[in-house]
């Protein structure tokens, strides 16, 4: 559930915002180790019925448009220049005019005597929990600067890993769709051209199943294609469901190829993410919870949950990462020895460029072997098809041969 939340951040100023937690007790321990002294804290209530209408899909900011922000603020404040006159000067080449807006709001905020994290705060669908956790922890350390450089090749690297995945996926899919595509046309239109040539003599028995099939499909056409629609439809919202997420998440990263790839990409973010707010200043036990909810993955998202769990309760991180046996054994052996050593974030940091190399090899192994695979299975099927309808002028051919 979400509570509301008001209070004292660790510089005493006047913070407001909302997280989710499972009871009061938890909303408690998450706003402690975020460093705020809780005044007010209520359960968000939700309307028995509500007619609003919410068109608005995703962020209105696009990822590069973010990374571009990033950088060029983090230029402007190290070169001296005010956050005031940053904004401003940022916010008068913006092009979006939504970003454009937005930015001229966060300026108004600290001209008004807030925070740049409380502004952004205001823009959860922009900036997420991370940008702002970072963009506090150099506020108070007086290093904003970098914090900022640290934001801007965080979401450099994320941006990479994902067009990374999402490449991964384009090739087997397109192959699969026209592939799909030339079996309905063949089971469309082909096929019942050539059952003409035979007329009402008896055919082959693969034939007459292949014909019979092709008429099945012709004749409930518009239900597979109703199904086409619906059932992806269905499999989405069923997505949603937590325990179905329970029970399939742990599946996915046995999935093979796929598995390896969600695994090794879930990792790199992970690391890459905790490195960068371990290295800003951020409280362990509040890094642990904004990682968590960077991963998708259940499963994963569990580990880490008991790892926070366990550093609260005085453990260390990798009794509760080692505990569900899905994160691999060398990163555990790795975070264990950033821990002895106190060198955590630079050993993070190693492991999400281990893992962007091995999404990397994840990626070409998808792509050379299942697309191959894919015109091989979908071949066989046209094969099939093909030879099937044929039978009969082979058969014929054989009877004047042998006649």
């Amino acid at each position: 559930m979400r509570f509301n939340y008001k209070g004292k951040s660790r510089a005493r100023e006047a913070v407001a915002g909302v997280l989710e937690a499972q009871d009061e007790f938890e909303a408690r321990v998450k706003l402690r180790a975020m460093q705020i002294r809780p005044e007010v804290l209520t359960p968000e209530s939700k309307p028995l019925f509500s007619l609003k209408l919410n068109f608005s899909i995703g962020s209105p900011v696009k990822l590069k448009q973010l990374i571009i922000f990033t950088r060029q603020f983090s230029s402007l404040i190290d070169s001296g220049v005010s956050i005031v006159q940053a904004l401003d000067l940022l916010a008068q080449q913006e092009t979006n005019k939504a970003f454009k807006k937005i930015l001229i709001e966060i300026k108004t905020t600290i001209e008004s005597g807030g925070t740049l994290s409380n502004g952004v705060s205001k823009y959860p669908n922009v900036f997420n929990e991370f940008f702002v956790r970072v963009i506090e922890a150099g506020e108070m350390s007086g290093t904003l600067d970098q914090s900022l450089k640290s934001i801007g090749i965080q979401l450099e690297k994320l941006a990479k890993l994902k067009s990374k995945v999402i490449k991964a996926l384009t090739y087997p899919a397109l192959t699969l769709v026209a592939s799909i595509g030339a079996v309905i046309f063949l089971l469309i239109k082909v096929i019942p051209e050539i059952s003409k040539l035979y007329g009402s003599n008896k055919l082959p028995d693969i034939t007459v199943a292949v014909l019979n099939f092709s008429n099945g499909f012709q004749e409930n056409l518009s239900l597979i294609f109703g199904a086409i629609i619906v059932v992806p439809l269905g499999m989405t919202a069923l997505y949603k469901v937590s325990k179905f997420r329970e029970f399939w998440d742990p599946i996915v990263l046995r999935i093979p190829l796929f598995g390896a790839l969600a695994m090794r990409a879930a990792v790199a973010r992970f690391s890459r993410t905790l490195s960068t707010l371990v290295s800003s200043g951020v409280p362990l036990l509040a890094a642990f919870d904004i990682c968590a909810k960077v991963i998708s993955n259940r499963a994963l998202r569990k580990s880490v949950e008991k790892a926070s769990l366990g550093v609260s309760e005085g453990k260390t991180i990798v009794d509760g990462l080692g505990s569900t046996g899905y994160f691999p054994p060398m990163v555990i052996h790795m975070i264990g020895i950033g821990e002895v050593t106190g060198r955590l974030d630079e050993l993070l940091l190693k492991i999400a460029e281990i893992y962007d190399d091995e999404v990397d090899n994840a990626v070409d192994a998808i792509t050379s072997l299942l697309q191959p695979l894919l015109i091989m299975a979908v071949g066989g099927i046209i094969l099939f098809l093909m030879v099937a309808m044929y039978m009969p002028i082979f058969n014929l051919g054989d009877k004047i041969s042998a006649g």
